[in-house]
């Protein structure tokens, strides 16, 4: 899957993993660079997911369309 398609659960535990095996200490050095570099790119998808549904909700409440959202009890 290409990774600008990944969804913000996806992109998430793949930053999850990276950071994971990161942490772990069993990597040698170019391995933990590569792994910084692909935690960066998930962290920015995550990023740019959660800014868009920020603005579609800052859309939706300050054009009075709460209607739009179902309230489940």
């Amino acid at each position: 899957m290409e990774e600008n398609n990944l969804s913000f659960e996806q992109a998430l535990n793949k930053l999850k993993e990276a950071v994971s095996k990161l942490e772990s200490g069993e990597i040698n050095l170019d391995e933990a660079f590569n792994l910084f570099e692909q935690g960066l790119k998930y962290a920015k998808i995550c990023e740019g997911k959660l800014k868009d549904v920020e603005d579609k909700v800052a859309k939706i409440v300050s054009d009075g369309k709460e209607e739009n959202f179902e309230i489940k009890d």
